[in-house]
């Protein structure tokens, strides 16, 4: 791929709602779309009261419509179901026509928009939303995962939680990787919006659970946000054919010692993170699996080559931790 295709492409991936107008990206901004830190201020905190008429309980982000006492309408927006799921917090927590005082970060394309934290209910208990209580001692939503424990004799195949991020705080780009990168907007060139899926290494970022499964020749990686399934083939005859590019690109696995090691590549993904840096079909991935003495930790690294972008490989560390009764839930993102 040429710097010119590439670029094209980038500019090319437009969300639709964005097509729409600036009426609908400026109103409807929290119902369109996956990322919200370009749209709230989560420094700040506002408050409102008002009845709830709509309530979309889906990934990625859970929607509420309010409507306060001067008949103006809210667009509230917090954090999937999936995390919700797991913090004992279901659709029948709240419904329309319930009156409700929220608080949260206020909107930064609309001032009736606003990422929720806590609602109050008329009952006197209070939602939490992976947050400390504001208002009542009687509150909704707690951690339901359980201990992280320990379990070596288990290796690698079982259920996994994110327990850190991924990314670094810096980068040696390339002067091409540092012009596209200052060219693109958060808002018009979001990767996930409207439920686009993310391709390697960007998806290992993701905050939710993941499974190794062992398939003998095969190893599946099922990961749910998304709702997607990695191959990583262990032999050269578990492959049949030459592979083809994709999101999570053609990856081929070995052991040494107990560590997995993968190299991905054919990998037809633009964005090597959300921040806006690009990345070319010529890069490769090279991760590393490896446990915890214990068994609570699932340690891994990734190095990425892409020298278009880099100017040397770049190594990110993340961890997982083992909660046993952990699973993986479809995400189906709407």
């Amino acid at each position: 791929m040429t710097t010119k295709d590439l670029i094209m492409r980038l500019n090319s991936r437009v969300p639709v709602f964005f097509v729409l107008g600036p009426l609908v990206l400026m109103y409807s901004a929290a119902f369109s779309h996956h990322a919200s830190a370009p749209f709230y201020d989560r420094s700040r905190v506002v408050e409102v009261e008002g009845v709830i008429t709509e309530v979309l309980w889906q990934n990625p982000h859970i929607l509420f419509k309010l409507e306060d006492e001067n008949s103006q309408e809210w667009d509230i927006e917090t954090t999937s179901v999936s995390v919700l799921r797991r913090w004992g917090l279901d659709e029948n927590v709240i419904s329309a026509g319930t009156r409700v005082r929220v608080a949260g970060g206020p909107g930064r394309l609309s001032d009736y928009a606003m990422w929720v934290t806590n609602i109050l209910l008329p009952n006197g208990e209070e939602i939490l939303f992976a947050s400390r209580p504001r208002w009542s001692e009687t509150t909704i939503g707690e951690d339901l995962r359980g201990e992280v424990s320990g379990n070596a004799e288990l290796g690698l195949f079982r259920v996994w939680t994110s327990a850190s991020r991924l990314w670094n705080e810096d980068y040696p780009l390339t002067e091409f990787a540092r012009t596209s990168r200052a060219a693109w907007h958060p808002i018009e060139n979001e990767p996930t919006a409207n439920c686009a899926p993310k391709g390697m290494a960007f998806i290992m970022e993701n905050p939710y659970p993941m499974e190794f499964v062992d398939e003998g020749e095969e190893i599946l990686l099922r990961i749910e946000e998304y709702d997607l399934v990695r191959t990583i083939y262990m032999s050269s005859e578990s492959t049949s054919q030459e592979p083809t590019t994709s999101l999570l690109g053609h990856s081929v696995g070995h052991w040494e010692d107990d560590t997995l090691v993968v190299e991905t590549t054919r990998i037809d993904y633009p964005y090597f993170d959300k921040t806006g840096i690009p990345q070319t079909g010529a890069v490769r991935n090279i991760e590393r699996f490896s446990l915890s003495e214990d068994g609570s930790q699932l340690n891994y690294s990734v190095t990425v080559i892409d020298p278009e972008i880099f100017t040397a490989p770049v190594v990110m560390d993340k961890t997982w931790v083992w909660r046993p009764g952990e699973t993986v839930e479809p995400y189906d993102c709407q």
